[in-house]
């Protein structure tokens, strides 16, 4: 769609950074785009605007595939941007810097090929304020940054439904290794837009520490892949391994189907090939929960040499092939 740009974007470039020890600030708050997604928690209230059914047009346009050139928002329209957005680039480097309150996602590389992102520090408790969204990417490195957010903190993408389908463009080749996540939703998410697909991803080395200056720091996953029956695509060959998370979490690993959306109902992608070895969690709701569906089953999941310590509810396994749970301790018996 055409909406009102990136706050920092560049289009078709080779060979470019965003480097250094200083702060961007996208002066996200609640009095600043924030509010724009009609939540009072977000400082909406009667009589401001809200992006809802600006969302709900550009739903139905890509569901009915109407062409992008007539896809125009922006002024008097409500859909918030992301803040750093390099399209359709090749060698890109953000290095060093720390980026704070984006109006949505914060950094997002949208088909783009080698880019690395290190020793970068995100801050974004705004609504949709992921920390750093790969989109049919091939060849990505996060290494070494911090994560503070209200959302997924990293979430590999591939375009929506319709959109994405027609695109056609997977991410694939993604590292992420030594990060550190302090809050958020998942520390790495697949999803839940990845209808291109997504394959060849590694994620090691991850540390969710207890945060002694909160009452109780929070992640919602380390490793969660969300779905629907209206994305099809397909999700190969993830490996998740050396995890440490103190910090209290939901479900350490979640594959699920059954995210958002609606509509068609045959269209649910192909997972298969997740590895979640020597994973370390303190306390969480459920150790794992592993749901795919009764026309499309999830295929060849290893969980193996980790340990979930106070976990409050069993495990969840559910149309799901080739399941393997090797040297696994749940509990603290």
């Amino acid at each position: 769609m055409y909406n009102y740009s990136a706050l920092i974007r560049a289009e078709g470039q080779t060979d470019i950074g965003i480097t250094g020890e200083g702060v961007l600030d996208g002066a996200g708050d609640n009095e600043h785009w924030w509010y724009l997604i009609g939540s009072g928690q977000y400082g909406w209230h009667t009589g401001l605007p809200n992006q809802r059914t600006d969302w709900a047009e550009l739903e139905r346009m890509n569901n009915e595939q109407v062409p992008v050139e007539q896809r125009v928002f922006g002024d008097g329209h409500y859909l918030r941007p992301s803040f750093i957005q390099p399209f359709r680039c090749t060698n890109v480097l953000i290095d060093g810097v720390t980026v704070i309150n984006a109006p949505m996602w914060t950094i997002h590389p949208l088909e783009c090929h080698n880019v690395t992102v290190q020793g970068v520090t995100v801050h974004n408790l705004g609504p949709n304020g992921d920390g750093c969204d790969p989109e049919s990417c091939t060849d990505v490195l996060v290494r070494d940054c911090t994560f503070e957010t209200h959302d997924d903190c990293i979430a590999i993408k591939s375009g929506r439904d319709a959109d994405g389908r027609r695109l056609g463009l997977p991410s694939r080749g993604i590292i992420v290794e030594d990060c550190t996540f302090v809050s958020g939703g998942a520390a790495v998410a697949v999803g839940s837009e990845m209808s291109g697909g997504v394959e060849d991803v590694w994620v090691r080395r991850l540390r969710m520490p207890a945060d002694p200056s909160a009452d109780e720091a929070w992640l919602q996953w380390v490793l969660c892949v969300k779905s629907t029956s209206t994305r099809g695509g397909y999700v190969r060959n993830v490996s998740v391994h050396d995890v440490d998370s103190r910090a209290w979490m939901y479900r350490p690993l979640e594959i699920t189907f059954s995210y958002q959306g609606g509509g068609d109902q045959s269209l649910f992608p192909d997972v298969r090939d997740v590895r979640f070895d020597r994973v370390r969690v303190a306390r969480a709701e459920r150790a794992y929960r592993i749901v795919g569906a009764e026309t499309r089953r999830i295929r060849s999941v290893a969980i193996t040499n980790s340990r979930f310590g106070v976990v409050a509810a069993q495990a969840v396994v559910q149309y799901a092939d080739d399941v393997t749970i090797r040297n696994v301790r749940i509990g603290d018996t």
